[in-house]
């Protein structure tokens, strides 16, 4: 095992933009704009989804798991959206960060497919939050290698008490930012 330099600077784990090489053809400029729109269109159709309020906690409870163990959004940031409403802050052991900049940035910074995410217990859900706890090793996106880490902690999920959307997504870890870095593997 070697230590491996820290991710891009710790504030800017999920929400670093990628380098974009310049287009080099007037061909190349119209298709990097046509992906840009396409992908703005895909978050505004997601954004405008029917909302899931007032589930019952069984329900809940239910996709949520599957979001976790099946979608592995702590990785992936492939969610459920209709559970949330749309001024929903995401709050890691880092930052805090809107739900289209959680969900770019954790896109690009994991690599879905070399990093699991596993529940430690069942998720519990009330009228005031949903709370699970998990064990995942991630797999970082950097251009020439891809260090992984472990990672255990809890997440709450603050419900709003009218509509029962999730307004805020809290990450608390068992490790310091720095003892996962410090951890990490190639």
């Amino acid at each position: 095992t070697r230590n491996v330099a820290a991710p891009p600077s710790s504030s800017a784990w999920r929400h670093a933009p990628a380098p974009l090489a310049p287009p080099s053809s007037r061909r190349g400029f119209f298709s990097a704009a046509a992906a840009g729109a396409a992908s703005l269109a895909a978050r505004r159709a997601a954004a405008a989804e029917p909302k899931q309020a007032k589930l019952p906690a069984a329900a809940l409870a239910k996709i949520v798991t599957a979001d976790v163990t099946e979608r592995q959004f702590l990785a992936t940031a492939d969610f459920t959206r209709s559970l949330y409403d749309e001024s929903a802050t995401f709050t890691d052991e880092i930052d805090t960060y809107t739900i289209d900049k959680f969900i770019k940035g954790t896109k690009k910074l994991f690599v879905a497919e070399r990093s699991r995410v596993d529940l430690d217990g069942p998720v519990t859900v009330d009228d005031g939050k949903a709370e699970f706890k998990f064990r995942e090793t991630l797999c970082f996106n950097l251009p020439f290698v891809k260090p992984t880490v472990f990672v255990s902690g809890r997440v709450v999920l603050t419900r709003d008490p009218a509509s029962g959307l999730f307004t805020a997504y809290r990450e608390y870890w068992d490790q310091t930012p720095n003892e996962v870095i410090r951890k990490a593997k190639l």
